[in-house]
Formats: structure tokens, sequence, C-alpha cells
């Protein structure tokens, strides 16, 4: 049985075929939900209990290998389980599963400036816990995951997912600056640092061979970012997926980089390192 993808448009998470069971054998779900996921539910939808915004904690996104997901307060990845039936006002992740997956309890707030995949509620669990729901489906946490970026739940039994956030909007990019340096105006990041091109890339190839140690030295600088007004630069803004899903922009189909040694906004410390890094020049 094949499920078909129900969050919003602006999102893309991919659903492979769901299981009937939470998890391994020792887990206690209940009865399984019967809905294809994101399909509307046969019983009407539990009313959205009201989040008091004062108390609220802000969630955040991460940047992982599967994107930009949506994280606790603390950096924790948060999962959507397949076999809930939206809107139904319920989880079927009980016993020694809510163990295993956690609930996401409320009141909780979006992330500043991030579109969810669906409207934010709350369902009240056994026992009276207020778990946070996105787009119907309640929302948990993985009790294997330890530290922000880890996503060891996804894709577990084909029925647990991580919720994809799109973050590449205009609004949300960050406004790279122009700084004048003793080499004349150059390019930099939001926070006024110079940036770099490596002569040793091979321009428009989709990858960057300055890795390992050499990108300790050499930060990418990671997307999304827009020009700055009235700013021309010396070719089309892109982006490349470097190893572990880090997103680096591209300019005139080179990525662009920081150096480490640069500490203030207008140093130029990495220009002419090995005759290979050089400033990005604004006429």
């Amino acid at each position: 049985m094949t499920r078909n993808p129900g969050w919003a448009a602006a999102v893309l998470i991919a659903v492979t075929a769901a299981v009937t069971a939470c998890g391994p054998a020792s887990y206690s779900t209940g009865s399984s939900a019967g809905g294809a996921y994101g399909a509307p539910a046969s019983s009407a939808p539990a009313t959205p209990t009201t989040m008091s915004s004062a108390t609220a904690t802000a969630l955040k996104t991460e940047t992982t290998r599967a994107g930009t997901i949506l994280a606790s307060s603390r950096g924790l990845t948060l999962y959507y389980y397949s076999e809930d039936k939206p809107g139904s006002g319920r989880s079927v992740c009980t016993g020694s599963c809510a163990a295993a997956w956690p609930p996401l309890t409320a009141p909780v707030r979006a992330p500043a400036g991030v579109r969810l995949p669906g409207p934010m509620g709350m369902i009240t669990r056994p026992g009276g816990v207020a778990q946070v729901t996105i787009n119907g489906y309640p929302v948990y946490f993985f009790s294997g995951d330890k530290a922000p970026g880890q996503m060891t739940g996804n894709g577990i039994e084909g029925a647990w997912h991580v919720i994809k956030i799109h973050a590449t909007t205009a609004a949300q990019a960050r406004a790279l600056r122009v700084v004048r340096t003793r080499v004349g105006a150059v390019l930099a990041s939001p926070r006024g640092l110079t940036l770099y091109y490596y002569g040793e890339d091979k321009p428009h190839s989709g990858k960057s061979v300055c890795t390992g140690s050499c990108a300790a030295a050499w930060p990418p600088l990671t997307a999304p970012v827009r020009v700055p007004a009235g700013v021309f630069l010396p070719g089309p803004l892109g982006m490349i997926t470097r190893p572990g899903g880090v997103r680096q922009v591209t300019i005139n189909g080179y990525p662009v980089y920081r150096y480490a040694g640069d500490k203030a906004p207008g140093q130029t410390t990495g220009n002419g390192i090995e005759g290979a890094w050089h400033v990005i020049k604004i006429s």
C-alpha cells in the first residue's frame, strides 16, 4: 500500500510505504490508522486549542543531510508518524511506542520567519498531556537522537519522517554586504566578513574541492543569501550541495567561502594564500 504526501506544497516530505506497526514488535500502538497520509480524515477534525504565545517556546530549524528540518527549542529533530490519522484528535503511538517516540508538548510557536507545512494545533493524550500537531499530525521526538542535527529516527519502519522546511524564500535570505578594504570594495557576508573563491575549484562542476581540514580553515558560505541592493555581482548567484547536505553559495559557478583568519569586517588576510584564494571584488 502506498501513501500520498499531504503536507502543503511549499514543503517536500517523501513518504515511503507505511507499515501498520509503530516500530519494533515490543511497541504498543493501539489500533492502526487507516487513512492515507495527508488524505482527509474520516472523522471530524479536532478543534485546535490556542497556545499562549507568552509562554510558548520557539521551535527551531536545523540544516541536516536531509535538508532544512523542524526541530525543538533545543535543536532536537521532530517527526511525524504516517500511521496517525490527521485531524483525528489522537495519537496511535502509545505505551512503549511513546517511550521511544516522546510527544512534543504544548505550548510552542513556529520559528520566526518560517512557514510550517500546515497549521499548528494540539491534541490531548491519555493522561492529559497536550501534544503539538502540525497539519493535523501529532509531532514527536525520537529517543535515539541525542544532539541537534541528528535524525536517526528518519525512515524507521517506513513510517517515521522528519518535517522538512523550505527555508530559501527571499524573505528569509540574508543580505550580503560590500565592504571597503585595502584591496578595494569586496563582497562580504551578512556580518561583514570578507568572502573568497578558490582558484582550484572547477566552476559549474557542482562541487567544492575544499573539504576536510581545508573546509575548517575556509568555511563555506551557506544558503540562502541575497545580493545587496544595487550591487552587480561578477556572475549569477547559485548553490551546490556539499557532502553532508550543507548548501554552499556559488557566484559565477564558483563556491564561495569565508576565511577563518579574518576576525573583523574589512580584513582580507586570506587574499592570495597559495596563489589560489582570492577576494571577490565589486566594481
